[in-house]
């Protein structure tokens, strides 16, 4: 799926075209055009990733184009609906 990301800060009139795929093995993919990873072709990069290992949903992210590893491993466990505080915890 393509898509065009447009500023949201009413400031610039910056967009960024972005392809969104499912690798083979499952991964949701993010290619923002122009950006990249430090293993991957000009204009075959794929700085975002979204998946889930060992039972846990996370994003990872390749922030800098030379380091092999990602930069940032996001779990998402804590913005699950389930762990959502009622009212009434919130004020304990």
């Amino acid at each position: 799926m393509d898509c065009t990301l447009i500023d949201q800060s009413g400031e610039h009139s910056d967009s960024v075209q972005v392809n969104v795929e499912c690798s083979t093995h499952g991964t949701l993919l993010v290619s923002p055009k122009g950006f990249g990873d430090c293993c991957s072709l000009d204009g075959h990069g794929t700085p975002i990733g979204i998946e889930v290992w060992e039972g846990e949903l996370r994003v990872i992210i390749w922030a800098d184009i030379n380091q092999e590893d990602p930069t940032h491993i996001i779990p998402l466990t804590g913005a699950l609906e389930s762990r959502r505080k009622d009212e009434d915890q919130d004020q304990t």
